[in-house]
């Protein structure tokens, strides 16, 4: 996978390092920034690479890191989407 991303965000209320310090998902208590990388350095399936990050093999956190792993697989994250995928998330 590649270690240079470009990154979008475009919400001025939010920085990208407040993101990157979301935590992703609560069973693994990995922020954003870990998760990145993480899925950075493996070369694993979305299945198995989740298992790294999280630890656990519940769908709780699975729309915002399949989205994170992804954009990391195409070189882009936007961590505007990624924001609002973790707040859809805890607001379940």
């Amino acid at each position: 996978m590649s270690s240079k991303l470009n990154t979008t965000f475009k919400n001025k209320e939010k920085t990208m390092e407040d993101v990157q310090e979301k935590i992703i998902c609560e069973c693994g208590s990995k922020t954003v920034a870990q998760a990145v990388d993480i899925l950075n350095e493996t070369d694993l399936p979305y299945k198995k690479a989740k298992k790294l990050v999280t630890g656990c093999n519940k769908a709780c956190c699975r729309r915002p890191l399949m989205a994170l792993f992804n954009m990391i697989e195409f070189g882009e994250v936007d961590y505007e989407e990624i924001d609002f995928l973790i707040d859809q998330m805890n607001d379940r």
